[in-house]
């Protein structure tokens, strides 16, 4: 099952960012090219343009001739002659028909003995567009003349061009136009099918989180159920067995009380736990640091566990040097120690010793368990954090752990944006070494 949720949500995750990937490339490759394109014309186009300005001024003296300087008329045209152009002109009459033998002087109009158009009324106001005639690439604009205004010399003699096109040969600009196109898919190609290998493996990447938060959580679940189900089955069982005893005492039946209530604090215990570590997950608990005096903080909230140890024939030492205050949740430290000593005490056997110390190193605050008792294997270290882990599997009825204490020190230490670690002790037992930021 786990096999083909993972299979079918990688499947949907290289989907998606493939294309996501390939409009991203697509409307980039789109944007580039538009942008070279405009480039390139636009120096064509203002020659156009100056064509175009210059016969809508001529249109607008009366007796002015396209083929005569503006200034020959007396009025206030300052715009060059077309000669000065770099552009060409094609002539058309009334009926749009191109004037035959049309000629002017320079070399640069020798394409109009060669073209052959057709003029579109439509073109007329339209911004410059590219032909192909004769395996030629022209950008054109149609501009159209006041009657009279320009004769050209055509085949019948000198005729009145109602028409023109302006047109610039940009032959070079498109061919190289095409060439950076080529350029630019197969650039873009190759880089997509590159993104289509790195979408695989982010796929694949990123379903190992998910799938490990989800076998996490299936775990949790399930030892959750279980962790449950025992203490419930234990009062049951006893309150069942009661029952068939109406008529007996408190005295006689202590003994299933005193178990029932044990594993009532069992269950307070484990689900007051559980939603610790719920609330860890999300913004619900915040941690709330304030000054404070280290040395007698860690002494009050140990000096129950050195009595404890004293009863149960251990040795509970504390060891504190810390001068200066430091930031710290007062509750949430306060509850890491707490931890780590029942984890201490329940591990560990009479004759042996724990020892808490306190120490500033390099702007960090150290605080460190240790322990002479049963230590923790190699393998248990990997896990030691895990929740409902337990390295002892058949001891737990008796130390009586719910496997949560250690992930919610963990959680905690995190919380401070600190680190926890666990280390042997020599010669024997552990050592839970916490470092706080100051």
């Amino acid at each position: 099952m786990t096999k083909l949720i993972n299979r079918k949500q990688q499947i949907d995750n290289f989907a998606t960012l493939a294309l996501g990937l390939m409009v991203i490339f697509t409307f980039l490759a789109g944007v580039i090219f538009w942008i070279y394109t405009f480039t390139i014309y636009d120096n064509s186009d203002r020659v156009i343009n100056q064509y175009v300005s210059y016969y809508q001024q001529s249109a607008m003296d009366d007796g002015a001739s396209a083929t005569e300087p503006a200034k020959k008329t007396g009025k206030s045209v300052t715009m060059a002659h077309p000669d000065e152009f770099r552009g060409n002109m094609i002539y058309f009459d009334e009926k749009g028909n191109q004037i035959e033998g049309q000629a002017t002087t320079g070399a640069k109009n020798v394409l109009n003995r060669k073209i052959t158009l057709k003029f579109d009324k439509d073109d007329l106001g339209e911004s410059p567009k590219t032909v192909y005639k004769n395996k030629t690439y022209l950008r054109i604009q149609a501009v159209k003349f006041k009657k009279g205004t320009v004769v050209v010399p055509g085949g019948t003699g000198v005729q009145s061009a109602a028409y023109g096109y302006v047109f610039v040969d940009v032959t070079d600009t498109v061919v190289n136009l095409k060439k950076f196109q080529d350029v630019l898919i197969w650039s873009f190609v190759w880089a997509f099918i590159f993104a289509l290998f790195f979408a695989y493996f982010v796929s694949r990447q990123s379903m190992k989180p998910i799938l490990r938060a989800w076998q996490q959580q299936q775990d949790f679940v399930n030892n959750a159920a279980h962790e449950l189900r025992t203490p419930m089955s234990v009062i049951q069982g006893k309150l069942e067995t009661m029952l068939t005893k109406p008529t007996a005492t408190i005295r006689e039946e202590s003994e299933a009380v005193i178990l029932s209530l044990s594993e009532v604090r069992r269950l307070n215990s484990l689900t007051n736990n559980m939603l610790t570590l719920a609330k860890s997950g999300s913004n619900m608990t915040k941690i709330e640091k304030e000054k404070t005096d280290i040395e007698a903080f860690v002494v009050k909230v140990l000096s129950p566990y050195v009595e404890m140890g004293s009863l149960s024939n251990k040795e509970v030492t504390v060891d504190v040097k810390v001068e200066q205050p430091v930031a710290i949740d007062r509750k949430r430290i306060h509850q890491l120690l707490v931890l780590l000593m029942d984890n201490a005490l329940k591990y560990s056997d009479d004759g042996d010793s724990i020892n808490v110390s306190a120490k500033v190193e390099k702007k960090r605050l150290v605080i460190a368990v240790a322990d002479t008792g049963r230590g923790i294997s190699a393998e248990g270290k990997k896990h030691i954090f895990d929740r409902f882990y337990r390295e002892d599997k058949t001891g737990n009825r008796q130390t009586g752990g719910t496997g949560l204490g250690l992930s919610i020190a963990e959680w905690i230490v995190r919380a401070h944006n600190g680190k926890i670690a666990v280390i042997d002790n020599k010669p024997k037992g552990t050592i839970f070494r916490v470092t706080l930021p100051l």
